[in-house]
């Protein structure tokens, strides 16, 4: 077995990890109480629009207010 020398190995190094949590593992009942136990800062934020049956869209936005208080006639001459 001639012109056969030492082995070696010209791979790289394969470094496994786990995938970082979704938002929705972070909001696991199971989780939140483990951090409370831990002592981590939990944060809880209602959403503007929660539990409630409007839509988005609903509240009275800037525009409409100007044209609320809109006073000049713009109907067109016939």
């Amino acid at each position: 077995m001639a012109g056969i020398g030492p082995l070696t190995q010209d791979w790289e190094p394969v470094v496994i990890r786990k995938k970082a949590p979704t938002a929705a593992a972070k909001k696991d009942e199971k989780v939140v109480n483990a951090a409370r136990r831990a002592g981590a800062e939990i944060e809880s934020v209602k959403k503007s629009n929660a539990g409630t049956n409007r839509a988005a869209s609903s509240s009275t936005s800037l525009n409409t207010r100007k044209l609320d208080e809109e006073t000049e006639n713009l109907a067109r001459k016939k």
